[in-house]
């Protein structure tokens, strides 16, 4: 099966839709989300879990697999997903943001490359970035990298996704204006660079399967910035479109005002990712009401193993609590109740709000994966349901009674 994204309806007053991405590995029915299993693994849970929580699709992390285990060992497997023993669709970002970020205390880059740029500073984090691509050590044993677009692509074909992502550079708050628009200005470049390199190799992984490559939107929260990265990405013709960086990380509002500003010149032959999509369940309602397909969000897993645990509003879920309960509270270490009543997921089905309670603030291994099952399981019924009132034509009505406001 070859990639493709095919549109069946359309919210007649949002930008909703529902549709379906057609992959090598299976389809993913749209809206969709996909947990992150960062280092060929979602943390705590294993592949049956996440087929009986209802998981469709699952993205990967270039830069972590690169370091460990490997492109050798990975290649050895035929792929990420067969090295996991996952046999359904997959994701890989590019590498660009993990690397970004990076902190390496024993980083001697810029005694190695005086004379070029300075480090760059991400709210204390450093790599140094050129034209030509980013230079880091590896936060495992210090040893030296250079990611370039035909770098990132490269590694992204041996991971074998059957979606992966243009080698880009994120903007930030804390960079500046000069800055910020030096990197808006290289992802241009870096992007049209990973789209060669993907063409030259016939838009296939190095085992044979087709890979589509997602253009990434940069910008941040300027209007006139994201709308002209788009129209490169469409110009460009990227099978599908990402769109990342702080703004949609951030609080539902400035998720939605972004996503307001290219909702409208959003193809509906190519499908649209949110990367690292924050803000809960409303901040799901906002990106899929401005036309998001399809996103990604490691928080889900994580504050699952802290504790916050999603809850519907029949369970007092709001905007207020964020949809989250707190099962840490003593107030729940003697309840029999489940978790959320409407939710039919194992740890629901099986365990009370008092059993969680006693595992997690015990420290016990089963606590974390109960409660990743259950987070998981929550969004991805949440699609779910999104997706059958987008088709049934209402979804205004579904946000209204999950966020009370359409």
């Amino acid at each position: 099966m070859n990639f493709s994204f095919r549109l069946e309806k359309c919210d007649k007053k949002t930008h909703a839709r529902a549709g379906i991405i057609y992959t090598p590995h299976g389809e993913i029915r749209t809206p969709s989300f996909s947990p992150v299993a960062t280092k060929a693994v979602v943390k705590s849970v294993d592949n049956d879990d996440l087929m009986k929580a209802k998981t469709q699709v699952i993205l990967a992390n270039a830069y972590h697999l690169f370091l460990k285990p490997g492109l050798s060992v990975i290649k050895e497997f035929g792929g990420f997903g067969s090295f996991m023993g996952w046999e359904g669709p997959t994701i890989t970002d590019s590498g660009g943001y993990q690397v970004s970020f990076l902190w390496s205390k024993k980083s001697n880059l810029a005694e190695e490359h005086k004379g070029s740029k300075p480090l760059i500073n991400f709210g204390g984090n450093k790599v140094h970035i050129t034209d030509r691509g980013m230079y880091f050590n590896s936060h495992i044993d210090g040893s030296r990298y250079l990611f370039t677009p035909e770098v990132s692509i490269g590694i992204q074909r041996t991971l074998g996704a059957d979606i992966i992502m243009a080698f880009d550079q994120p903007m930030g708050n804390s960079l500046g204006e000069k800055k910020n628009n030096e990197a808006y200005e290289r992802s241009y470049k870096w992007e049209e660079k990973s789209l060669k390199c993907w063409k030259e190799n016939k838009c296939l992984s190095l085992y044979g399967s087709e890979q589509a490559l997602f253009g990434i939107i940069q910008g941040e929260r300027d209007k006139k910035k994201r709308r002209s990265f788009l129209k490169f990405i469409l110009e460009m013709d990227f099978p599908g479109i990402a769109i990342g960086g702080e703004s949609i990380g951030a609080s539902p509002k400035i998720t939605a005002e972004t996503l307001d500003a290219i909702c409208d010149l959003i193809p509906c032959d190519k499908p649209l990712h949110a990367l690292g999509l924050g803000g809960g369940p409303e901040g799901v309602f906002e990106a899929i009401e401005q036309g998001v397909d399809i996103f990604d969000n490691s928080s889900v897993t994580r504050m699952a193993r802290c504790g916050l645990l999603f809850i519907a509003p029949s369970d007092g879920g709001d905007t207020d609590n964020k949809f989250r309960l707190n099962i840490f509270k003593s107030v729940n270490s003697k309840s029999k109740k489940k978790i959320s009543s409407a939710c039919n997921c194992y740890t629901c089905t099986n365990y009370s709000r008092g059993y969680l309670n006693h595992l997690l603030t015990s420290g016990e291994i089963l606590g974390a994966r109960l409660a990743s099952i259950h987070n998981i399981y929550f969004y991805n019924d949440l699609m779910d349901k999104i997706r059958n009132s987008i088709i049934n034509n209402d979804f205004q009505s579904l946000k209204k009674e999950w966020v009370g406001r359409i």
